[in-house]
């Protein structure tokens, strides 16, 4: 033991659980983020990517929430490839404008920060399982 004794010894206690809520919560936003960086390069006419998780594969393309369609846009929130149900009955926010997603976006990330997509969530997590 005398090769470990120049060392100081303590007891590192085991991190906190977290939240499957706030991780829910967390996972959302941070994929609403990246979908605001789609919506800035669909403007400018270019395609967003991320590089390949494997080294040496080419970018990958991230698929856009909105669709254009009726004259305008669909905007779903999704939380993993499904989209969620923004009210009893509706997945999807029309908008005029591609312009306009933007302020989708960011009111989906305040319901997202407020827990209004919570149990949108949980139910598409359930059904994950199932």
């Amino acid at each position: 033991m005398s090769s470990l004794s120049k060392f100081t010894f303590k007891t590192l206690a085991k991190a906190p659980p977290v939240d499957p809520i706030q991780r829910r919560r967390d996972k959302i936003i941070a994929a609403i983020e990246q979908q605001k960086l789609v919506l800035a390069a669909a403007i400018k006419g270019e395609t967003f990517t991320v590089p390949a998780k494997a080294e040496g594969k080419p970018a990958k393309a991230v698929r856009a929430w909105w669709v254009g369609q009726d004259n305008g846009y669909y905007v779903q929130c999704r939380y993993g490839a499904r989209p969620l149900l923004l009210n009893a009955a509706n997945n999807a926010v029309f908008v005029n404008k591609l312009d306009e997603v933007s302020a989708v976006l960011t009111a989906f990330a305040a319901a997202a920060k407020a827990g209004e997509l919570d149990a949108a969530m949980a139910a598409v997590a359930e059904r994950k399982k199932g």
